[in-house]
């Protein structure tokens, strides 16, 4: 059986902090830190209110492209320094150009695991279509071919991206959308409208901060209008179980996380056949 380690919050968000610190001297090398300003929203009285300056980190495969591309959203604390390498070999390696979002870094957040999830949640929508934007003006990226990919509340946002609603707010006005979004372990019971964008969840049956079970429930009804949503729930798996740095698993914040190779592995399969499907 596995050693139960028990991390206190405090211990928790000191470890990212030093993480955090050194993640960005590490990726200034293989990755091209970017900045972008979040998507315009409209605002009151048909006000527009102004996207926040964000920063990203960017990768492409060798060539003149132009290339599909992948938005990657972290989670609430963020993405540690293994995973991220991990997913940019992935993807890269697929032939995607990669835009790492870091939604925290400019805002000043450490974290945003506890309280006001709702409404980070909501600028970091903002931040997804802003993404967009700045990978469309890019000459080696194909603007019609590109999808979000996201990890718990980051794949709570990539489903917010993917409702009919994102579509009012910042599709129209400039006529670029994702074509198609993965959610790893994503908050499904937050999200209250239609999904009208290829969707694939990939999640944990045994995930104690995201429940599969919430993702379940909403599916049929995000199927209504014929658009491709598919769940993927591995038996045996927890939250977090992409993440390579959650070995051991650990509870944080008193629930428990783990790496789950197997899970991993398949996960990364199935993002794979399904970006070819909806990208390719």
């Amino acid at each position: 059986m596995p050693r139960t380690v028990t991390f206190s919050a405090a211990v928790v968000m000191t470890l990212w902090c030093v993480v955090r610190a050194l993640m960005v001297d590490a990726l200034a090398g293989p990755l091209k830190r970017v900045e972008f300003e979040g998507a315009s929203q409209p605002g009151i009285r048909s006000a527009v209110i102004p996207g926040d300056r964000i920063q990203g980190y960017l990768a492409k495969p060798e060539g003149a492209g132009p290339f599909p591309a992948v938005i990657a959203l972290h989670g609430c604390a963020g993405m540690p320094d293994t995973t991220k390498r991990k997913l940019v070999d992935e993807l890269v390696g697929w032939g995607y150009v990669v835009l790492l979002v870091d939604s925290f870094a400019t805002r000043g957040i450490d974290h945003a695991c506890t309280g006001g999830v709702l409404d980070i949640a909501g600028k970091r929508r903002s931040d997804a279509y802003g993404a967009l934007a700045f990978l469309a003006g890019q000459t080696f990226v194909d603007p019609q071919r590109v999808a979000a990919v996201g990890f718990s509340q980051g794949g709570w946002v990539t489903l917010l991206a993917a409702e009919a609603n994102s579509f009012e707010l910042f599709v129209r006005p400039s006529n670029l959308r994702f074509r198609a979004v993965v959610a790893f372990y994503p908050l499904c019971r937050a999200v209250v409208g239609r999904l009208v964008i290829p969707t694939l969840i990939l999640i944990g049956a045994l995930d104690q901060w995201t429940p599969a079970a919430d993702c379940s429930e909403k599916i049929d009804a995000w199927r209504t209008d014929g658009v491709p949503i598919e769940q993927v729930v591995y038996p045996s798996a927890h939250h977090g179980f992409y993440y390579l740095e959650l070995q051991p698993g650990r509870k944080i914040f008193g629930r428990w996380a783990e790496y789950n190779e197997e899970a991993a592995t398949d996960a990364s399969r199935r993002m794979r056949e399904f970006l070819n499907r909806n990208l390719n």
